[in-house]
């Protein structure tokens, strides 16, 4: 009878043993779930950031286009564009979730998106009294965020 005990003991045992290491094996592969998830939401944030990019900067490219033209009625359009995709832009950033590794770019995309909305705002509203020469300068300065936009789009490209 002593023999069963034993085998009795031992078969707790390798079951005890087996169990845990199920637990670790599934503790790993929720790890590995959780990662890939996230990995899915920043290439989906990249994604939507380097065509929102495209957006904005199609408005910007619509006020230079209209300050050259010397064109007030479409400055005030343009600027109202910028302002308007500006803002759906930065409700739709919020919707995102992303990884410590990006937290950086998408905090200066949210600068760059209210820079932005304050530029459309101040175009659409003031269109007639502007200083042409200054705006002209502004937007150039604003362009020289493009090292940014150039990071997120290439980040975008990498992920495909």
């Amino acid at each position: 009878m002593v023999p069963y005990h034993y085998l009795l003991i031992i078969s707790c045992l390798i079951i005890s043993i087996g169990a845990s290491g199920c637990a670790d094996i599934g503790n790993d592969v929720d790890e590995l779930g959780d990662s890939i998830s996230q990995a899915r939401t920043d290439i989906q944030f990249l994604q939507w950031a380097a065509n929102s990019t495209g957006i904005i900067l199609d408005d910007y490219s619509n006020i230079k286009d209209a300050i050259s033209e010397r064109n007030t009625v479409l400055m005030e359009g343009s600027g109202r564009a910028l302002k308007e995709d500006s803002e759906k832009a930065l409700i739709e950033l919020d919707s995102f979730s992303v990884s410590p590794s990006l937290k950086d770019i998408m905090a200066e995309y949210r600068d760059f998106l209210q820079q932005s909305y304050d530029l459309g705002d101040l175009v659409e509203t003031n269109s007639q009294t502007l200083d042409l020469e200054a705006l002209e300068k502004s937007l150039e300065m604003l362009n020289e965020t493009s090292e940014l936009l150039s990071e997120i789009s290439e980040l975008a490209e990498q992920t495909n």
